[in-house]
């Protein structure tokens, strides 16, 4: 599956949750989303929501924390995630705190596009979702930029 091959990719060396544990609440206004992310980008995982791609900063840490989700099967978490918008905001509470982003830009690419994932200069939120709804053709992908 391409979601396990774009986790594969090492980006970071920060110790992470074990595969499956609770890393966080995503919240994003926009949609009414309320979801737990879970460690992890594996089918299992992504059958009970949002997913945090290992190898990706955590929430609060340095460079780039990335969300994968569903659009139309299991939980259906990401099923709207085209109506973002720039300026939304969206939230990631963890045990470390409250972390504010705001969506900068969206961008549909081909699975193979790991560059989306990244680290860059700044703290960053990519969420990915397949594209379009029930088909793996491309990504959806959203960028969001941290501002407290």
């Amino acid at each position: 599956m391409i979601i396990e091959a774009l986790a594969s990719v090492a980006l970071t060396g920060a110790p992470h949750p074990r595969v499956g544990a609770p890393v966080g609440v995503l919240v994003i206004p926009r949609l009414h989303l309320r979801a737990v992310v879970h460690q992890g980008v594996g089918a299992a995982v992504l059958a009970n929501g949002p997913g945090h791609y290992p190898g990706t900063s955590l929430p609060g840490g340095a460079g780039t924390v990335a969300v994968a989700g569903h659009r139309v099967t299991h939980r259906r978490t990401f099923l709207q995630i085209n109506e973002l918008r720039k300026g939304d905001r969206i939230y990631f509470t963890t045990r470390r705190g409250r972390f504010t982003y705001r969506v900068v830009k969206e961008r549909v690419v081909r699975p193979q596009a790991t560059w989306v994932l990244r680290r860059t200069g700044r703290q960053q939120l990519v969420l990915t979702a397949c594209h379009p709804p029930r088909t793996a053709r491309f990504r959806y992908v959203v960028f969001a930029v941290r501002i407290a």
